[in-house]
């Protein structure tokens, strides 16, 4: 995606660095799809006129708040690479349903404390039932007002929880994201792009990093499919030569920092569960190859 020329690359960059998860924008709108055949609220979209199977619905948020939900990793790349951010409305609930957010009791909700400048909305919780996207370039605009995350040390560790729990996404460290999950990923993008290592790669099952707070070694494991490495035809030379190479690019990524990242690459049919689950599976981008 390439951006417009008019944007301050500078600006975009400061931007990026000083957004976080957890924080609040003013933005009093939401959008949603629908289906104009079997809509699940018949009132709101009664006599409107449709011609298409999928329409969308805008809905102004009582609270006029929301709260942006993406990971710190995500809000950190520029938007050519991650253009929106994901935001989900604050939304006011009964007390019983706030206690039960507040106790870390709901899989759904969130609670957030007062925010400033709002503080006559009570019981506000983050509602994961509706997301939407914004534009990350939109946080530029000063007619939106971002307010840093009101959430203490604790309660935000809770919320990277909550929300790593509902995507079903590991949330890392700031540090461990910084100093190992992108040197991981530029390692795996390098050493992807010599041509003969393609069919070890779209063999690839599972990769996860072990690692423990204070320690500078890192396991990272990369579990491969028995039938997808038969039929790319990836001998045990291939994928030792894949390992070879990628321990060399970890050390070349990782030589500033304070980790050290070791890889392991073996058949999902050789590693015992029990030391799969220590492992904490990580999403990458790094785009299988379909092969002949």
């Amino acid at each position: 995606m390439e951006l417009s020329h008019e944007l301050d690359p500078n600006d975009l960059r400061a931007l990026v660095k000083d957004l976080h998860q957890g924080d609040v924008l003013d933005v009093a709108k939401s959008v949603r799809l629908y289906s104009p055949d079997t809509p699940s609220y018949p009132h709101e979209v009664e006599g409107v006129p449709h011609d298409e199977p999928v329409m969308t619905m805008e809905t102004q948020l009582p609270s006029g708040l929301c709260v942006i939900v993406s990971q710190d990793c995500d809000l950190r790349r520029m938007p050519d690479t991650e253009p929106y951010v994901i935001v989900a409305p604050l939304t006011e609930v009964e007390e019983t349903t706030y206690r039960e957010a507040a106790d870390n009791m709901s899989t759904r909700f969130f609670a957030y404390p007062p925010i400033e400048g709002h503080e006559h909305q009570q019981n506000l919780v983050v509602d994961m039932r509706v997301l939407s996207s914004l534009e990350k370039t939109a946080l530029l605009s000063p007619h939106i007002e971002r307010i840093p995350c009101p959430l203490s040390g604790p309660k935000r560790d809770d919320l990277l929880d909550f929300l790593g729990d509902r995507f079903g996404r590991k949330p890392f460290p700031d540090e461990i994201e910084r100093q190992v999950i992108r040197p991981i990923e530029s390692a795996l993008k390098r050493v992807r792009q010599k041509e003969g290592f393609a069919g070890v790669f779209s063999s690839i099952a599972f990769i996860g990093l072990n690692w423990s707070p204070g320690k500078s070694y890192c396991s990272l494991m990369v579990l491969l499919d028995p039938s997808r490495r038969e039929r790319h035809k990836v001998a045990e030379e291939d994928v030792e030569a894949v390992k070879n190479r990628l321990a060399k690019a970890l050390n070349h990524f990782t030589r500033d920092g304070d980790y050290s990242v070791h890889p392991n690459i073996h058949d999902v049919t050789e590693v015992q569960a029990t030391v799969v689950l220590s492992h904490d599976e990580i999403p990458f981008e790094v785009e299988q190859l379909e092969l002949d």
